[in-house]
């Protein structure tokens, strides 16, 4: 350990792994480190790039972030089992939900506990550099299983919107992946906006009227053009404020949609620059880029594989809004929801018409997919 009254004295080579690795206490140039608190918005290696009080902070971990911490045992549903109907079932199942805190955090060493969009205290040490020293409890997060463990990766911290882009054409719009997007959203209680770009190609009548199933269902809609600029000052006004993920399928145009909201955006997305000159770092994941107005929007090319997302299939049914309701509602408590299913709640809805054949052929699909995720590979 170094001696903090040896001022004068420095590393004679300072590498990557020794920055990663840096503690206060083993800091010896600076006279007073100050406490912050502060954004994570990209993490690069082990390196943390942090936005504190207009400025931006290249920030290792605390030695103690990095160990192991106890995780919450979390049952997986057991399948088949015997059936008991919910008037004999004794106390309550809890509820799924991809709200992940502090506490939750996965149990490996490395430091991608901490994710963008997380809210930290932190020592200033100077020269652009600091320690992060602890994690401020999360809400809403958008997170995937970690395969193998059972836990789960925290992708995206804290965030308060999502914006869902679909093009009117050019590509069709494709529903069926939207309602994954939306379930995925519901499922993490992240609020919704869908954005159909792309209005300048004209939009047709059977888009029309899909968009109108949405409408009816509740969901906030914009029709914007990246090209014309329709649309576009009241998508900045959604983001404006909140920590917003921006996603979508590949050539609906937000990339385009980006840079008329944040021109050169393409100038600040991919690396973390070393304040220290010492090189730079391809950032890893998502980078939280800064509105003008405030607030933050996520780059969705670190979490493109967000498609081949699952909701639990226990908690499918609560992320489709129009089935929510009746969630409670099957005779039995591990009711599976198919065609000939006994006393199914959900059959009752379709043959109502309180959702559509599209939507439910969608809650059927993403269940399958669901199931054989969860299902043993013994």
């Amino acid at each position: 350990m170094a001696d903090n009254g040896a001022r004068g004295h420095r590393p004679k080579r300072e590498s990557a792994q020794a920055v990663s690795t840096l503690d206060a206490s083993e800091t010896v140039s600076i006279s007073k480190p100050q406490p912050a608190e502060g954004l994570v918005v990209a993490i690069a290696h082990g390196f943390f790039e942090v936005a504190a009080s207009g400025e931006t902070i290249l920030c290792t971990i605390r030695g103690r972030l990095r160990k192991s911490q106890p995780h919450p045992s979390r049952s997986r549903p057991q399948a088949g089992g015997a059936r008991m109907p919910r008037s004999q079932r004794v106390g309550s199942i809890p509820s799924a939900t991809a709200t992940t805190s502090v506490a939750d955090r996965d149990t490996s060493d490395s430091p991608a506990r901490i994710a963008p969009g997380d809210h930290v205290r932190l020592t200033r040490l100077g020269a652009g550099r600091g320690i992060i020293e602890d994690v401020l409890p999360r809400h809403a997060s958008l997170s995937r299983a970690r395969s193998g463990s059972g836990g789960e990766q925290v992708m995206l911290a804290n965030l308060d919107h999502a914006v869902l882009v679909f093009a009117v054409r050019e590509p069709t719009p494709h529903f069926g992946m939207l309602d994954r997007y939306l379930a995925l959203c519901e499922h993490a209680g992240i609020p919704v906006t869908i954005c159909l770009n792309k209005v300048d190609l004209e939009v047709g009548s059977e888009v029309s009227y899909e968009v109108g199933v949405y409408q009816d269902l509740g969901y906030r809609t914009l029709y914007t053009s990246a090209a014309t600029k329709e649309g576009i000052e009241a998508l900045r006004a959604e983001l404006e404020g909140r920590t917003s993920l921006l996603t979508g399928p590949s050539g609906v145009g937000k990339s385009s949609l980006l840079n008329v909201l944040m021109p050169g955006v393409d100038q600040r997305t991919g690396e973390i620059s070393d304040s220290t000159g010492k090189g730079r770092h391809t950032t890893t994941g998502v980078r939280l880029l800064p509105l003008e107005g405030g607030g933050w929007v996520a780059d969705s090319a670190g979490i493109r594989e967000l498609a081949l997302w699952n909701v639990p299939s226990t908690a499918l049914v609560r992320a489709f809004v129009e089935l929510r309701p009746y969630s409670s509602s099957c005779l039995y408590e591990n009711c599976d929801h198919s065609e000939n299913e006994e006393g199914c709640a959900l059959h009752e809805v379709l043959a109502s018409g309180r959702i559509t054949m599209e939507r439910w052929s969608s809650f059927l699909r993403l269940l399958a997919e669901a199931r054989e995720t969860e299902a043993p590979t013994w």
